[in-house]
């Protein structure tokens, strides 16, 4: 009977060293396929982080050449700003000698520039009127 006892001590020694050995060789593959895995995700992760740096780089070019070009449009600007003033200067200037010349009626010549630019201004006026009405005509048809 004691033989009986060691033979069952054995079989069952024997099923929990089988299945500890299955468990094993299970968790080994699950370890393996974890690792293949994480090597996949390491090398996208790696190839991703590229990409972002290349895209990173060309946006920091794209920034330098649009700051390059916006400081190169600003002269432009200047002389656009200073043509606008000095039109403004010889708008008012012009302003002030044709009052000039309208309200003193005793310098030479000055009532045939005076009508002269009356004329003008009428004559730009009729010719801006005549265009408007052209305009309208072409456009209701």
């Amino acid at each position: 009977m004691a033989y009986l006892g060691v033979l069952f001590i054995a079989i069952a020694f024997l099923i929990v060293a089988i299945y500890l050995s299955m468990l094993l060789v299970k968790s080994s593959h699950l370890l393996l396929t974890v690792t293949k895995t994480a090597k996949r995700v390491e090398e996208n992760l790696d190839q991703s982080l590229e990409y972002v740096n290349g895209l990173l780089n060309e946006t920091e070019e794209l920034a330098t050449d649009a700051q390059v070009k916006l400081d190169a449009t600003t002269p432009l600007f200047s002389s656009i700003e200073n043509v606008g003033r000095s039109s403004q200067y010889l708008s008012e200037e012009l302003t002030k000698r044709t009052k000039q010349f309208e309200e003193d009626g005793s310098l030479p010549g000055t009532k045939p520039f005076v009508q002269a630019i009356q004329y003008g201004e009428f004559g730009s006026e009729l010719l801006r009127s005549w265009k408007r009405g052209k305009q309208s005509t072409e456009n209701s048809r």
